[in-house]
């Protein structure tokens, strides 16, 4: 994988207003302005900032504490670590994985149609011993339970199928009831 710097970031092309920036490793490069387009499979640094109306391939992975403006558009898969700050109106593709302490602006989307207020992640629960997400949106609860995404409906039927009885099965349901209360009492 190719490494970039800051000066040949600065000499990539722009074309109809986008800097067309090919598959890489971004992780040197520490301030990208407005209207970015990046491939599939880059990879950022901690700490990096990018403007409005960025858009980024699949499977794009982001360090911590990376800041993201207005509009900015995600691929599938793509990873975050812990306190990404996203601003209004970002866009998440399927699989999304987010770090804690990640804060999303005004009407973000998760996975293509469904309007987030706001979310909640159980770690290290389940067979794979991973972090699953509870996204309360305005159509309803939505779950991200590894690369498997639906209604919260669904997720019971699937818990209840996959793991019928024993220590899994009570692990999902708890942490359902636990969302459900957080919900709730916030009254969203």
């Amino acid at each position: 994988m190719t490494e970039y710097t800051q000066k040949q970031f600065d000499k990539m092309n722009i074309i109809d207003r986008y800097k067309q920036c090919p598959s890489g490793d971004y992780s040197k490069i520490k301030s990208f302005g407005e209207g970015c387009s990046f491939g599939e499979w880059c990879s950022f640094g901690e700490w990096c900032s990018f403007g409005e109306g960025c858009s980024f391939g699949e499977g794009c992975s982001f360090g911590e504490g990376c800041s993201f403006g207005e509009g900015c558009s995600f691929g599938k898969r793509c990873s975050f670590g812990e306190g990404c700050s996203f601003g209004k109106r970002c866009s998440f593709g399927e699989g999304c994985s987010f770090g804690e302490w990640c804060s999303f602006g005004e009407n973000t989307i998760i996975e293509k149609d469904h309007k987030l207020i706001s979310y909640i992640g159980i770690d290290r629960i389940g067979s794979r011993d991973r972090k699953t997400y509870f996204f309360n949106c305005e159509d309803g609860l939505w779950v991200r339970c590894g690369c498997w995404f639906g209604s919260i409906d669904n997720f019971k039927k699937r818990i209840k199928k996959t793991y019928p009885v024993g220590k899994y099965h009570t692990q999902y349901m708890e942490a359902i009831k636990f969302v459900s209360k957080i919900i709730n009492l916030k009254k969203i």
